[in-house]
Parts: structure tokens; C-alpha cells; sequence
């Protein structure tokens, strides 16, 4: 269990370093979130999973692993419908006008982060899958 641990926890801090990589890109991009957006993205896509990855090290190990569970399935969804589905300025094919390096930075990094974020959530499920051996009840 502690080397499932070790990796989520290391998939979720590799992912909001891409992420913060990616928010970067967002600001020479010119692409504004809206307040909901803005909130769901500290909230539940930042701060949820690193909440989970510092709990899968406690007591609180099931409680953490639903936080990460949670975020990244969140954070997937979010990534998916505003970079793939929806018609905006933060889909890939309708990005503002800008240098190739970096359009070409902003699709990489949304496409890592979703790879992460799904990654995360398949790992960190496991986790609660896991159950620690019980003891037999002794006879006699």
C-alpha cells in the first residue's frame, strides 16, 4: 500500500506542476476563467487532491484516496469538456493567435494533465480497493 501511496502522491505533484505549466500558458494566451471556473480549479482540481496525497500518509488513508479520486475524475472531466468538447478559447483547435511553441505548449500540457489525471484516479482507487489482511479467529 505505501508504494501506491508514493505513486499518487507523486502523480498528483507532477501534475500540478504540468497544471501550473499549463495555467502559465492560459496567461500568455490571454484565456480568462470565469469565477466558477476559477473556484473549481483551486478547489476541487488543486487543493482536493493534494488534501488526498498528504492524507494517503495518515490514519486517514481511505478518506485521502477518495479526496484524490474525487479531484482528478473532477479534474478530468473539466479538462475534457473545456479543451475537447466546448467551442471556446480554451479548446485546443480555437486557441487565441499566438507563436506555434506556444499553442504547441498549451495542448501538451492539457493533454499530460488529463493523462495524470486519470492516472491519479485508476492508482488511487486501487487504494481503496486494497484491504489489509484480517486475522484469522482462533479455534479452541
Amino acid at each position: 500500500m505505501k508504494l501506491t501511496a508514493a505513486l499518487v502522491t507523486i502523480i498528483v505533484l507532477v501534475h500540478h506542476g504540468i497544471a501550473y505549466h499549463h495555467g502559465n500558458q492560459h496567461i500568455i494566451l490571454a484565456i480568462e476563467m470565469a469565477a466558477w471556473q476559477t473556484a473549481f480549479i483551486n478547489g476541487v482540481i488543486l487543493i482536493l487532491p493534494l488534501l488526498g496525497a498528504i492524507l494517503l500518509w495518515t490514519a486517514w488513508q481511505r478518506v485521502g484516496a477518495i479526496a484524490v479520486v474525487l479531484g482528478m475524475v473532477g479534474a478530468l472531466f473539466f479538462g475534457i469538456v473545456h479543451h475537447y468538447m466546448l467551442t471556446s478559447p480554451d479548446h485546443i483547435t480555437h486557441l487565441p493567435t499566438a507563436e506555434a511553441h506556444v499553442h504547441a505548449a498549451f495542448i501538451w500540457s492539457a493533454g499530460a494533465i488529463a493523462m495524470l489525471e486519470g492516472l491519479a484516479a485508476v492508482a488511487a482507487a486501487f487504494l481503496l480497493g486494497v484491504r489489509k489482511p484480517q486475522e484469522s479467529p482462533t479455534v479452541g
